[in-house]
């Protein structure tokens, strides 16, 4: 059966107001599944001064198909697939609400991945066809 943890770390901000608030999540253990389940994008974010290049973005997290599919490893590709998998990412949020929706809607995914894992391993249909 898959299995993950995950732990999502913020700094504490003692009532002072600041204008971003980070998130830290990142994989601490996995069973029968990759920790690497949140998928980038190269090159997806606008760089934040003109002489800066655009970076990598952080898209969603992986689906089973992303996990057979999306390599680990940064892609060395002229765009031809841009996506790769890492175990850990760090957001930056405007505001705390946001930070929250945010991490209840990543809690939300990692739940959907790990019930499709092992509904695809425990069970489904089986068919079996006959061709002459």
């Amino acid at each position: 059966m898959a299995a993950i943890t995950v732990r999502q770390s913020v700094p504490v901000f003692n009532d002072t107001p600041v204008q971003s608030y980070d998130m830290l999540v990142e994989v601490t253990t996995a069973t029968d599944m990759p920790e690497e389940i949140f998928v980038f994008q190269q090159g997806l974010a606008p760089a934040r001064l003109p002489t800066e290049e655009a970076s990598d973005f952080f898209v969603n997290v992986a689906s089973p198909t992303d996990l057979e599919e999306v390599p680990v490893t940064t892609p060395q590709t002229n765009g031809m697939n841009p996506y790769y998998r890492v175990s850990n990412i760090t957001l930056r949020f405007r505001s705390l609400v946001e930070l929250e929706e945010t991490w209840s809607y990543i809690k939300e995914d990692i739940q959907g991945l790990v019930s499709a894992l092992n509904t695809g391993v425990i069970g489904g249909s089986t068919e079996d066809v006959t061709f002459q």
